[in-house]
């Protein structure tokens, strides 16, 4: 497995139609110095500019588990919950790294993909 930083956190969507989708210090993002994973328009909450920035990837990035995640996180600030398990699907099934929480806690980027499409479930089932 491959070791990258990242900060990973997707807060649980509340019921308004466009919701909040996570807190600041809780988005996915990082390892990069050049920006690649759209760390700091993820972190300022504009996720329309990193769903652009993460939507067209080089070719050495299509498979990229982290770029998925913070494309679902992108997505599903925008409220694009299909689009969101369609990333956060694709990186659950990406080749598999190893990414460091926000908390300091590392974990496989398939199972980080996977808690988030636990809730983008449980957020579907909560409207």
């Amino acid at each position: 497995m491959i070791k990258l930083v990242a900060v990973f956190g997707v807060a649980v969507a509340s019921m308004a139609p466009v919701a909040a989708w996570a807190e600041a210090d809780e988005v996915v993002v990082v390892g990069v110095p050049d920006g690649g994973l759209a760390a700091a328009s993820l972190m300022s909450r504009d996720y329309e500019s990193a769903a652009r920035r993460l939507a067209a990837p080089r070719p050495d990035e299509a498979n990229d588990p982290a770029r998925l995640i913070n494309l679902g996180n992108a997505y599903a600030g925008l409220g694009r919950m299909q689009d969101a398990h369609k990333a956060y699907r694709s990186a659950r099934f990406a080749p598999e790294m190893t990414l460091t929480l926000a908390n300091g806690q590392e974990s496989s980027s398939r199972d980080i993909a996977r808690v988030a499409i636990g809730r983008l479930e449980t957020s579907y089932a909560m409207r």
